[in-house]
């Protein structure tokens, strides 16, 4: 159904009606018998109907001769009248036709037209428009407004109003021809027009000046002879009972040449044979026009509509086209409606189908939203007297709702052509209702004319309308339709300066590549953009049928009739050809449409980076603008769970205006859906973003990277997502296709590595196919000189290393003990005990004596093991040094040289161990008469007496001994000669200290001397003193204070 519909208002009215004007709440009718019916107009009913509500006042008798128009001044209160070639001015409201007043300077009279200003604005100067109709003298308004009156004589035109007499004063100016019509550019209510269109005929027509504070006050100016712009072909009607119109001129001109619409060069008067139509086999043809908005007025050139400007010059680079010549032609906006022929089909025998119909057009657009057929009479035609737009009545302030509720745009007065019809019926009034704005919104999105909803939205505001009918909304849909074309950057350009919600853009690429969960199918898409049901995402295309429709089948009806008028139908034919020939031409460079499967276009995808990438920026900012971190990722549920309508839901809002979790779905969204096309369009730089801090939802970019072979990116955002367990099972998964040991464990290492004490569990369990495969490589995961190697739990690496590789944790050990300082003694009882181990499992006689070696060094250097628990592990009479060494340790020296001197008969290492203790414990009757008393008295009679090395170790150390216990200790045979240095070594020693003593108690003596000399010297002054000798200062004081006492 369509947005428009037309009902009869006055209908069968029992006489003829010739002309019509709405002014506020009053609707004047002009008869042809001469008479002016006043009606009363009430669109505000309460009977919630939407067409206006008409009660007959008055009728007034004012001529002879039929009513050709009647109009208003407003502002002097006067009802202008146009019969008999003559305009009369009736006071109102009691028209009076005494009191009327023949407008003498305008005889010979075809049309008129009238405006209100104000005169301060021909002086340059704009006041505000005022809607008051009290008068003051003839013509002006108390308030200073004032009417103007141009009216097209026979070859002139004569301008009333214009002067400083007001309606009295009268402008003319001789025209080579008569104007049959006028149109005035709208403007401002308070500005002085400045040019007006004078219609001479349907091809020609001038610019009329007007120069109110210049003489000559009027003057004219040829239009351009330059061809009108192209037609606007309508491709497909609009819908319920329209009537599709376009299409090319095949009958015209033999099959090769591009018509131009319809346009035949011919006038209404050669349809002869077509039925009623007005002016058939009658006068000629009427010149039509209408003035639409900012100066800008629609002038019928036959079937072509062009738009000109208030200087004369096209306006827009299309004109509008009709099926024939209009009637008659009017602008609400923001439609243009036009009463056009129509005619069946040859052969259809049907004398009741339409001969006429209102085509309404979309002013911004030129689409053709409806073709509304006027109902034909049984006989005859119909012919039209009145098509005038409705003004609004004077009932207050309108609120925008009302405002954009359905109601009657136009008023037509039709008549049948029949004689016998007209006069037992006569003419009828039809009010044409358009629907609810909303509603029209809503239709044109359904139907896929996106661009038409904009434009009607400019046209009469936003106000009043929903949110899903304002500009904001149809822009983003017409983006979507864009988008459906082709025309990539022009529909992201659009998406991001509407905030539109990332996961709705996304959802239109291809599933497999880019979009996954979120993606919806091409007839979805406006749905998705939350679109009124049903709505298309182009127009439906206009099927062969329809292309032949009635308006064609007129064409093909009159090809062989030898009619034509001069026009510029071959100029249109060839403006024709060139927008073909550019049609095709641009079908060729226009980029490739979006599928649901596959790759998406090239321009597609450097489109989705552009738009990706700047709100990318503007989720930086908002980050950073918040006050609080956004929440972790692990506190909410993983993008990938979530409903993909739950992301379709996400708000079209700025960054800045997110709530933390909807801002974090939203970084979730566009860096996963950035990864995605960097793998399809720009694979080097996948890297570098799975490096860097990011939002990708892991689970629905790693199988598309395992794919493309990106294993190290993978691992980069498995690192970054903290998911180390999946990054070391794929390192250990492609290890195992390395052959090279330095390819193959690194990797790991590093990894592994970098981890620190939080991770310590995986670490552990990744490490041990490493150890098993090269213990060396693996032990470089524990001992690196890293910060996070470093801060790992010794004890606990070390009990894993023990159970997994001896030697391993035995290389741990070393590097915690010798390379970090480690002196925990557990540390030190562990790597002594994996040194003993070590030492007993060896098999070979090289292996154990350098395990021995190892173990005995590491005995006699580290101060930190606690040697009882050794002791407690050393096998029975096994490793004697060893059990030496930890004898000494526990303070056992008798039976640690025991062992050097008996077991082992190493008598140089007993002297050795002596010499260590005596260095911490300088006892001349300790450690070397120890050694002694074991060399010269055994403890049983398997023990030798060794005599031979106690004679060296008096002779060697005999200052370490007492002199007395050592001649004690000699056997009774042993010669001075033997003991001859123990003697010359042990006197001079004690001759030595002897001296030394006597040296220091000499030195003593003369130092304790000379300080009691200078403490005399210090004595004996004196200091009086008095008050010029005390310092202020604190520090000078103390110092003064010690000086006197030391002087005392």
């Amino acid at each position: 159904m369509g947005s428009f519909s037309l009902h009869p208002l006055l209908p069968a009215l029992k006489l003829r009606a010739t002309a019509l004007h709405q002014q506020g709440d009053r609707l004047y009718l002009g008869t042809a018998t001469g008479s002016v019916q006043i009606y009363s107009y009430d669109s505000s009913a309460d009977d919630g109907t939407v067409l206006p509500q008409l009660k007959l006042l008055k009728t007034h008798n004012l001529s002879k001769r039929p009513v050709e128009q009647i109009g208003v001044l407003s502002e002097s209160n006067q009802l202008a009248v146009l019969a008999d070639s003559t305009v009369t001015l009736y006071p109102l409201p009691d028209i009076l036709p005494a009191k009327g007043r023949p407008l003498s300077q305008a005889r010979n009279a075809h049309a008129f037209v009238i405006v209100s200003y104000d005169p301060s604005s021909t002086k340059g100067k704009r006041t505000a428009s005022t809607d008051s109709t009290s008068t003051g003298a003839e013509g002006v308004s108390k308030e200073g407004m004032r009417d103007l009156l141009l009216i097209g004589c026979r070859k002139k035109v004569v301008v009333f109003g214009g002067g400083k007499g007001g309606l009295k004063d009268a402008w003319e100016l001789a025209l080579p021809h008569s104007p049959r019509h006028i149109v005035l550019p709208a403007s401002s209510r308070s500005s002085f027009p400045e040019a007006a269109h004078l219609l001479y005929s349907p091809t020609s027509s001038v610019l009329l000046h007007l120069h109110p504070t210049s003489t000559p006050h009027l003057s004219t100016t040829d239009l351009p002879v330059a061809p009108p712009p192209p037609s606007q072909l309508v491709a497909s009607s609009a819908g319920g009972s329209s009537t599709a119109v376009g299409g090319k001129d095949e009958a015209s001109g033999g099959g090769g040449g591009g018509g131009s619409g319809l346009s035949m060069g011919m006038g209404v008067s050669a349809l002869s044979g077509l039925g009623g139509y007005v002016g058939l086999g009658g006068k000629a043809a009427v010149p039509v026009g209408t003035a639409t908005v900012g100066g800008e007025v629609l002038l019928a050139r036959e079937d072509l509509g062009v738009f000109i400007s208030s200087e004369g010059n096209y306006t827009r680079p299309q004109s509008l086209q009709w099926p024939g010549p209009p009637d008659g032609l009017v602008f609400s906006n923001p439609h243009i409606y036009s009463v056009v022929p129509l005619a069946s089909a040859p052969g259809t025998g049907n004398p009741a189908a339409p001969t006429s119909a209102i085509q309404i057009h979309l002013a911004p657009t030129l689409s053709l939203r409806q073709t509304l057929p006027i109902p034909a009479p049984p006989t005859g035609g119909l012919s039209f007297s009145a098509l005038v737009s409705l003004s609004a009545t004077p009932t207050g302030p309108t609120s925008p709702a009302a405002a954009m509720a359905s109601s009657a745009k136009m008023l037509l007065v039709s008549t049948p052509t029949d004689k016998t019809l007209l006069a037992s019926e006569g003419s009828t009034v039809w009010a044409l209702e358009a629907g609810d704005v909303g509603e029209q919104v809503d239709e044109l999105v359904r139907e896929g004319r996106v661009g038409d909803a904009i434009g009607l939205v400019e046209s009469v505001g936003e106000a009043g309308l929903s949110p899903t009918r304002r500009l904001p909304h149809l822009r983003t849909l017409q983006a979507v339709t864009q988008f459906a074309r082709g025309e990539y950057q022009p529909a992201m350009d659009t998406f991001l300066t509407f905030n539109v919600n990332p996961a709705l853009v996304i959802a239109m690429f291809p599933a497999e590549t880019i979009s996954g969960r979120l993606h919806l199918p091409r007839d979805r898409w406006m749905e998705l953009f939350g679109a009124v049901e049903g709505a298309r995402l182009e127009p439906e295309s206009e099927s062969p049928s329809q292309a032949d429709g009635p308006a064609k089948g007129l064409l093909k009806s009159v090809t062989n009739l030898s009619l034509g008028k001069k026009g510029s139908t071959e100029n249109l034919r060839a403006s024709q050809a060139k927008d073909d020939a550019a049609f095709v031409h641009d079908e060729k460079a226009t980029p490739a449409a979006m599928v649901d499967d596959g790759v998406a276009p090239r321009a597609a995808l450097e489109a989705l980076m552009f738009y990706l990438s700047d709100r990318r920026q503007k989720l930086t900012g908002a980050i950073t603008s918040l006050s609080q971190p956004l929440p972790a990722e692990s506190s909410l549920p993983p993008l990938s769970s979530l409903p993909a309508v739950d992301l379709h839901a996400l708000p079209n809002l700025p960054m800045t205006e997110l709530e933390p979790e909807q801002l974090l779905r939203m970084a979730q969204v566009i860096y996963t859906a950035l990864l995605k096309v960097y793998l399809v369009a720009r694979p080097v730089l996948v890297g570098s973003l799975c490096r860097i801090e990011n939002w990708c939802d892991v689970e629905e970019v790693e199988e598309l990277l395992k794919a493309q072979k990106k294993f190290g990116d993978l691992i980069d955002l498995y690192q970054g997502k903290k998911m180390h367990a999946k990054a070391l099972k794929m390192l250990h998964d492609l290890a195992k296709d390395e052959e090279d040991r330095l390819d193959r464990y690194p990797p790991t290492v590093r990894y592994l590595q970098k981890l620190g004490p939080g991770e310590l569990s995986l670490i552990l369990e990744s490490s041990k196919w490493v150890l098993e495969e090269d213990p060396k490589m693996g032990l470089q995961i524990f001992t690196a000189d890293e910060a996070e190697v470093e801060a790992l739990p010794r004890d606990q690496v070390a009990k894993f290393l023990e159970k997994t590789d001896a030697n391993a944790a035995v290389g741990y050990l070393e590097h915690v003990v010798h390379a970090l300082g480690e002196k925990g003694a557990d540390f030190h009882d562990k790597l002594a005990e994996l040194y003993l181990a070590r030492a007993r499992a060896a098999k070979d006689s090289e292996d154990t004596e350098a395990a021995y070696d190892r173990f005995t060094d590491f005995l006699g250097s580290s101060t930190h093991y606690r040697p009882y628990r050794l002791l407690n592990r050393l096998p029975g009479d096994d490793m004697p040094e060893a059990r030496a060494i930890l004898l000494g340790r526990i303070g056992k020296h008798e039976e640690a040289l025991r062992i050097y001197v008996h077991r082992l008969k190493d008598y140089l290492a007993a002297e050795s161990y002596c010499a260590k203790v005596f260095a911490t414990d300088p006892d001349p009757h300790g450690i070397f008469l120890v050694l002694l008393r074991l060399y010269l008295r055994p403890f049983s009679s398997s023990e030798p007496l060794l005599l031979p090395p106690a004679l060296s170790l008096i002779a060697k150390h005999g200052t370490r001994l007492d002199a007395g216990s050592v001649l004690e200790l000699l056997p009774p045979l042993v010669t001075m000669e033997d003991v001859q240095s123990f003697f010359v070594k042990t006197l001079r020693d004690g001759f030595a200290k002897k001296n030394e003593g006597r040296v220091v108690r000499s030195l003593t003596s003369a130092r304790k001397e000379e300080v009691e000399r200078v403490l005399m010297g210090l004595q004996t002054k004196r200091v009086r003193v008095t008050d010029q000798r005390i310092v202020t200062s604190d520090w000078d004081s103390r110092l003064s204070l010690c000086t006197l006492r030391g002087a005392r």
